[in-house]
């Protein structure tokens, strides 16, 4: 996994041809998003070598779905969908539901059953609920092939969004037998209902590189949307049918058997409402392969291309109690408890992603993705609840490849444009402080 100064030397090769340059910047164009984007007749012309078995090869770069390259979808699909779809989309006012927070009141309606999504008995009962914009949706494919229970995924598709986000699936349900377990609901502005674009002959692989749009492409991007992440962590959890949830982004890639290494731990012993089971959230260079276990993370941590999430933008949002000798201990080699603690004083900036419950505070809708720091007030109200957080070990996520880094003065005048959404999402926070501290007895170890 990690690179030596041999493949070092090939990479540097490798990067002064086309397709690094192609890559690379489509990474500095987009938000973070792992799509990749080339044309399909390029690569055909000037690649004899599927473009993406090279990225595998050489390691050079992670992109959803790299690893089907060349594999042709299937004439049959995987997934079981409805409302007419994927040919067409039909539903009724019943169909349509509110948002699980704001209610009637909200701004935004979910179209629930896109997918069926049906893991058998066999499957670990534990529920990934993740979320995704429509160009970020063929993601769906990596979480389907790592983990072992069912997934369930809430996508924000206003409009014509939506037919981009159904013809990925679409492409994924053809290609990924684990898409089986993947249920899917769309979410939607009130006055912007989703609906499909004209449908073209599909003539790409099961990388879908043909069909991956850019983020500016899209109807959010352009009509300057808000991502309201927090709907749809909230949509995608409501819909989950086990108790245990995991409410996770899509670009964090869960390690090996976690799902089932969870359910052995617990043996049998039903959840709890006040007591979650935190997943460690780490990140890995662009050139490195995600790891799968533990020996695989540490290995590349002590080469210096791995290290916690977000360490470098926002070092208390996923650094966690006890990281320290976490990363001392070997690869116990299977799922087990590391320490228990609370989110408090040192920790009460601390956002984890963890295995809950779907009776756990609700997300604050109003919050966007753009304002960022959008779980904090949920956390709070965990405190203030005496929730335990129990880190585990043997367990943990990786954000899809390359390290975020702290912005240069340039990328702090591109990054102007979040400072109103980042302003709006701090005074909601204060407002649902005020609420919870009038709702519940005071602890001055919950610090905002």
């Amino acid at each position: 996994m990690v690179s030596g100064l041999r493949r070092g030397r090939r990479i540097a090769v490798f990067v002064a041809g086309l397709v690094a340059a192609v890559i690379f910047a489509h990474l500095l164009a987009s938000r973070g998003s792992s799509v990749l984007v080339w044309s399909e007749k390029t690569a055909r012309a000037k690649q004899p070598v599927a473009i993406t078995e090279q990225i595998q090869e050489f390691g050079l770069v992670y992109a959803a779905g790299v690893y089907m390259a060349g594999r042709r979808p299937r004439n049959l699909t995987f997934c079981e969908w409805a409302h007419g779809l994927p040919r067409s989309l039909s539903y009724t006012s019943a169909d349509v539901a509110w948002s699980p927070e704001a209610g009637e009141k909200g701004p935004y309606r979910v179209l629930s059953g896109v997918l069926g999504g049906y893991a058998g008995a066999e499957a670990p009962p534990v529920t990934l609920c993740t979320h995704a914009t429509a160009e970020q949706v063929y993601a769906v494919v990596e979480l389907a092939r790592r983990w072992e229970g069912p997934i369930s995924l809430a996508i924000f598709a206003p409009g014509l969004d939506a037919g981009l986000a159904v013809a990925l699936l679409e492409r994924a349900c053809g290609c990924e037998p684990g898409m089986a377990r993947v249920a899917v609901q769309l979410i939607f502005p009130a006055g912007r209902p989703p609906a499909l674009r004209p449908r073209s002959q599909a003539l790409g692989d099961c990388a879908a590189s043909d069909i991956q749009l850019r983020e500016s492409e899209t109807e959010r991007k352009s009509r300057n949307m808000m991502y309201p992440v927090n709907v749809a962590r909230n949509v995608a959890r409501s819909n989950a049918r086990t108790p245990r949830v995991l409410v996770s982004d899509i670009e964090l890639l869960p390690s090996e058997n976690l799902a089932s290494g969870f359910v052995e731990m617990v043996r049998g012993r039903p959840p709890r409402v006040g007591v979650v089971f935190v997943v460690p959230a780490f990140e890995v260079e662009a050139n490195e392969k995600p790891p799968n276990t533990k020996h695989e993370l540490l290995m590349a941590a002590r080469a210096g291309v791995a290290g916690y999430f977000h360490r470098f933008v926002c070092a208390h949002c996923q650094k966690f109690p006890g990281l320290t000798r976490w990363m001392l201990r070997p690869d116990p080699g299977r799922v087990r408890p590391s320490v228990v603690t609370r989110r408090e004083f040192p920790h009460h900036r601390w956002e984890p992603v963890y295995i809950g419950t779907r009776e756990d505070p609700l997300y604050t809708e109003d919050m966007s993705w753009e304002g960022r720091q959008d779980k904090m007030a949920q956390m709070l109200e965990m405190c203030l609840l005496s929730y335990r957080l129990v880190v585990l070990d043997g367990a943990f996520l990786v954000h899809a490849p390359g390290v975020k880094r702290r912005p240069t003065s340039i990328d702090n005048r591109r990054e102007a444009w979040r400072r109103p959404y980042e302003r709006r999402n701090s005074r909601i926070y204060q407002s649902v402080v005020r609420r919870l501290q009038k709702q519940y007895p005071a602890n001055p170890r919950c610090r905002q």
